[in-house]
């Protein structure tokens, strides 16, 4: 790559050929306004906002498409400049709704930045505004506020040269264009919210989240979506401890500034419904309520007794959960069949751009932490239902769903002589189960992932689980502890620790070090990819 070297407001920046002057900025830490740039996208250049001076230039040029040149000479904040851009928000403004106090936008909008930055005044004009079409449905996701956009286009390309659906287009010229459905089309892609992602105005909004919460209540936490084993980085999002909406987080190594549908929602299902909070002991009378103590007592005691054993664990689980789960089990017996919970499914060409098969986000990391017996899933959920275990320890999945004769399977785990069922929710599973034990989500635990790509990255704590429950690493501590075996760990990054000495590809690898984008296994250790 061919070295430029630049000035922009006076500091020197080295950066190569081909960069445009708005990326070279950005790269050196100077904002320069804009709306229809996106780094992903093509470039558009129709809001004029990233206007700059260049020295020698008698115009000023758009930041976005101008390509830097060695020895170039830029100005973002000369009089010039901040003028123009003065008098594109005053245009961009004329007809915006003042509708910032209902607008879920209100609080993460570019209008309302860059008005108080370049524009903060009274507008001139006496006539009144005009309107455009309200709360127009695009699709299950997407609702559309005519009157607020801006014409940016970022919606309609990301459609065509991303998913390549092309559901929205620019309808008539001048004055009356605006934003709007094909005849017949209706937006309801698999990677269809991100248009209100990108949407830097309040005219593409949230069906899910809209009206829910104002987002300066919002608490932000790094973390990785539980959907399926791509492991697309998110910003969790919470408010009075319970998740608000997922965002995507930009990791170029994963899921680029992108996140699909499935995982955007997929919190509702996996955090909803009436938590467990205090552990169950099936008597007489079904299942009834227990101290911690009494029923790890009763989980010890009746797995050592059942004979042969099998364990599945939630390809949502940690590796740190994942791998005290494997050496609890080979405590207990050490012919345990241990599998991760795996569904696969077929993928239409817009999912493959995101989407894995494989439902389960911690299924390779599970697996190479030891969860991971000859035969497959699949194969141990047909000995399963045939009868072939006498004892189960199955960690956060209802495995009533998983096979295509529910009934059969149902009815082979009501006939277990010991069945441990740990999970957030009463399911179907835990039903017939002798143990229940009330765990957490995804969501208000610390641990690592690794996707299926061999990228190790970190899940954080959004939310506080409900009193009486306890996170899995704590559960099976106390578990491997009554067993016997005293482990000199407890914290997800001393765990990390423990397996990155036993599990060969993690050798090498720093908890700490792993970061907010993660790392790449087999890259060498420590240092971020």
């Amino acid at each position: 790559m061919d070295p430029v070297k630049l000035i922009i407001d006076g500091q020197e920046i080295t950066t190569v050929k081909g960069k445009t002057v708005i990326q070279a900025a950005a790269e050196a830490g100077i904002a320069i306004p804009h709306y229809c740039y996106h780094p992903k996208l093509s470039i558009a250049g129709n809001c004029r906002m990233c206007l700059i001076e260049i020295e020698k230039m008698p115009k000023l040029q758009i930041a976005c498409n101008t390509q830097v040149a060695e020895g170039m000479s830029v100005l973002t904040q000369s009089p010039k400049v901040l003028s123009v851009r003065k008098a594109v928000m005053e245009f961009l403004l004329i007809n915006h709704p003042v509708d910032c106090p209902i607008c879920d936008q209100a609080g993460e909008c570019w209008l309302q930045d860059y008005y108080m930055t370049h524009d903060l005044q009274e507008s001139r004009f006496e006539a009144r505004k005009e309107h455009d079409r309200k709360r127009d449905i695009f699709g299950p996701n997407v609702v559309f506020d005519g009157e607020r956009c801006i014409k940016c286009t970022r919606c309609v390309r990301f459609l065509e040269e991303v998913t390549h659906t092309y559901e929205l287009t620019v309808d008539n010229r001048g004055d009356q264009s605006t934003i709007a459905l094909f005849p017949g089309a209706v937006l309801d892609n698999p990677l269809s919210a991100n248009v209100v992602d990108i949407c830097p105005v309040g005219a593409l909004t949230d069906r899910d989240f809209r009206f829910k919460v104002r987002v300066w209540y919002l608490q932000k936490t790094p973390s990785i979506c539980p959907g399926c084993s791509t492991g697309c980085n998110t910003s969790v999002e919470t408010y009075q401890n319970r998740i608000a909406r997922f965002k995507p987080r930009v990791n170029e190594a994963v899921n680029s500034h992108w996140l699909c549908d499935e995982g955007r929602y997929c919190f509702h299902d996996l955090t909803g419904g009436e938590r467990l909070t205090t552990p169950m002991i099936r008597q007489e009378g079904g299942l009834v309520p227990a101290t911690w103590d009494i029923a790890l007592r009763a989980v010890l005691k009746g797995l050592r007794s059942a004979g042969q054993l099998a364990g599945i664990l939630s390809g949502r689980n940690t590796n740190e959960e994942a791998f005290l789960f494997a050496k609890l089990m080979k405590k207990l017996s050490p012919e345990s069949a241990l599998q991760v919970f795996y569904q696969e499914r077929e993928l239409t060409e817009v999912q493959k751009i995101l989407m894995s098969p494989d439902r389960s986000p911690n299924f390779r990391g599970a697996a190479e932490m030891g969860v991971n017996s000859n035969g497959g899933f699949a194969s141990l959920m047909d000995k399963l239902a045939a009868g072939n275990y006498s004892g189960a320890y199955v960690v956060g999945e209802d495995l009533t769903t998983a096979n295509g004769n529910h009934e059969k399977l149902r009815s082979a785990l009501e006939k277990l002589s010991f069945l441990v069922v740990q999970d957030i929710r009463m399911t179907d599973t835990a039903k017939a189960a002798h143990v229940v034990l009330p765990a957490t989500h995804f969501g208000e635990k610390e641990g690592t992932y690794t996707n299926r790509k061999g990228r190790l990255q970190k899940l954080n704590a959004a939310v506080i689980p409900p009193d009486g429950a306890l996170q899995d690493c704590e559960i099976f501590i106390r578990l491997l502890d009554a067993a016997g075996e005293r482990v000199s760990y407890s914290t997800p990054g001393e765990i990390f620790q423990a397996l990155a000495q036993e599990i060969p590809s993690y050798r090498g690898f720093d908890y700490d070090a792993i970061g907010d984008q993660g790392v790449q296994l087999g890259s060498g250790g420590a240092e971020p990819s």
